[in-house]
């Protein structure tokens, strides 16, 4: 009909920062009648998409995180004291990502929420333990070294298969994660 279609391909591989900034110069040359399709514009969307959502899902999570252990825990202060730790260990690891090189966008979406959901898992789990441990010792030192010890079997057992997951997502074939 009176529609021109041209096909553009890409000398770097489809989800290189190289292709994303070359479907953005695409894009800043043609109007609103011009449709990108393939691929790579999938990821570049995609990518954008999450880029611009993951506050969202982690102040999501971060909020319904503060409201659970609210309402199950005796302290008010102890949720924040969780979030504050996790948050740190979250910072961190995005910051090693600096240095030691790029992640997926995949993965960068569902680290924070994936780490707070694990660590807070491990986290109430050691202290319901050490809240057990308290009453039968006067020193807390103590009781949190009986309930690191009683814990640790459990933990240990649960984390192989956190372990396992998070080997499986570095050594994905589609490379994905």
């Amino acid at each position: 009909g009176d529609s021109t279609m041209m096909m553009v391909q890409y000398e770097m591989p489809g989800a290189s920062e190289q292709t994303m900034e070359a479907i953005r110069q695409v894009r800043a040359l043609c109007n609103e009648k011009c449709f990108l399709a393939g691929f790579s514009v999938l990821i570049k969307d995609t990518k954008d998409l999450v880029d611009q959502e993951l506050p969202l899902y982690v102040a999501l999570a971060v909020v319904l995180s503060l409201v659970v252990m609210g309402v199950a825990m005796e302290s008010w202060v102890l949720p924040l004291a969780y979030l504050t730790c996790i948050g740190l260990a979250i910072l961190y690891n995005f910051g090693t990502n600096i240095f030691l090189g790029e992640i997926s966008y995949i993965t960068k979406a569902i680290a924070a929420v994936l780490q707070l959901g694990v660590t807070m898992d491990y986290s109430i789990f050691l202290y319901h333990r050490y809240e057990e441990e308290r009453d039968r010792y006067e020193d807390k030192r103590d009781a949190m070294a009986v309930a690191v010890q009683a814990a640790f079997t459990s933990l240990s057992s649960s984390s192989l298969t956190t372990i396992a997951g998070f080997l499986a997502l570095c050594f994905m074939r589609l490379l994905l994660g």
